[in-house]
């Protein structure tokens, strides 16, 4: 199988890793608006199955290129240019996974999702949102396919700095793409409540959530994430409320705060200047990130977690369902990324797909795959779920 990676980024090159050890993949295109970088990924993964090119995902004509001949492309470049690189495997009738919905996020799920009819008369499938914290979406969706009616569904993903570099003072050092991980925080938050859409304002819901060990409490505030808007409209059973809690990030909410994230220009001493581009224009690429959580001088553990409340014959029960807690450090020497949270369910969600394994034709999120022979694959890659049942007594 052929497959197409845009985006030779942190988590591109991840994926293009775990592709090149693949035996069924036969030929990878790394491709980046940045060659050089392209070509730097291709090289270092020593493979004679993977090549670089150039693509410039603002215009179509360099992304019907690259996805030429292609079962699948992994969109692994910017959310803003999910909708080009879709408009391009469509008329090339080629299966489609990305990461991450663009801003505004909930407009930009209702775009894609809005297309499915035609990726349906075509015959093909674009899985959105497949990746990292959004896998946890499959899990979901097999506990309430063993409910009669689900209640609530609420996401818990947290982690912690386990090893930091000696300094007295905290910088912003974000570990993937600065751009996307700083536009997440901007957004008022949704919840989904009495089957209802609403706002809460940002960096509120603040809670002390306990993990399993030894990540144990970390603490959690609301954050506008995809699965609010798709669990809510693809689950069913009668669902009344979802909603997601990630890690609070106090440095990203000062620079917030600040303005720092605005892109509207101010004028500083008569020049026109957008804070988030200065921002981002100070801050380290993540690549040194990487090198600091492979050489094991900076580490982190995290966890995803689920929590589906519902009931089944007359029974209110809680399923909680999470990944194994996890070291980057220890991730990165399993899989050689630290990203294989990431990379793991973009790589075998595509190779599925190539494979004809995945049979629902149009634009899906990630909670209407099938789930066991999903989360069987990432079983495979070593991606272990964990599920507790708590039963409500009533009667006794």
């Amino acid at each position: 199988m052929k497959i197409t990676v845009i985006g030779a980024g942190v988590q591109g090159s991840g994926i293009a890793l775990l592709l090149s050890k693949n035996p069924e993949v036969s030929e990878i295109i790394c491709s980046d608006v940045n060659v050089e970088r392209a070509k730097r990924l291709a090289e270092n993964l020593h493979s004679k199955k993977v090549s670089a090119q150039k693509v410039d995902c603002s215009k179509i004509s360099e992304i019907l290129k690259v996805i030429e001949g292609a079962d699948t492309v992994i969109n692994a470049s910017l959310p803003k240019f999910n909708l080009k690189i879709m408009d391009a495997a469509l008329k090339k009738r080629v299966n489609y996974v990305d990461l991450a919905a663009d801003l505004p996020i909930r407009e930009s799920i209702e775009k894609s999702l809005r297309l499915s009819r035609k990726w349906k008369n075509a015959g093909i499938t674009a899985v959105i949102n497949q990746a990292g914290p959004f896998a946890m979406n499959v899990l979901v969706r097999h506990a309430a396919d063993r409910l009669d009616k689900v209640d609530s569904i609420r996401l818990r993903f947290g982690w912690k700095e386990t090893k930091k570099e000696e300094r007295f003072y905290d910088v912003w050092e974000p570990r993937w793409s600065p751009e996307v991980n700083l536009d997440e925080w901007g957004p008022k938050p949704y919840v989904y409540e009495k089957r209802k859409l609403k706002q809460v304002p940002e960096f509120s819901g603040f809670e002390e959530y306990k993990f399993p060990e030894p990540l144990g409490a970390v603490p959690l505030c609301f954050i506008e994430y995809e699965p609010v808007f798709t669990l809510s409209r693809f689950i069913g059973k009668g669902i009344k409320y979802v909603d997601c809690k990630i890690t609070v990030e106090p440095i990203v909410a000062s620079l917030h705060k600040m303005g720092l994230g605005s892109d509207k220009p101010i004028d500083v001493k008569g020049v026109k200047v957008a804070p988030k581009d200065v921002l981002l224009s100070l801050i380290p690429p993540p690549v040194e990130s990487e090198d600091k959580i492979a050489s094991g001088e900076v580490d982190f553990v995290g966890c995803y977690l689920a929590e589906v409340q519902g009931e089944k014959d007359g029974e209110k029960l809680t399923y909680t369902m999470h990944t194994g807690v996890h070291s980057m450090h220890e991730t990165y020497e399993a899989y050689g990324t630290p990203w294989a949270d990431v990379a793991v369910p973009a790589t075998i969600t595509a190779t599925m797909l190539a494979k004809g394994k995945i049979k629902v034709k149009g634009v899906i999120p990630p909670e209407c795959l099938e789930p066991k022979p999903f989360l069987a694959e990432m079983a495979k890659a070593g991606m272990i779920f964990q599920e507790t049942v708590t039963r409500e007594i009533v009667n006794i």
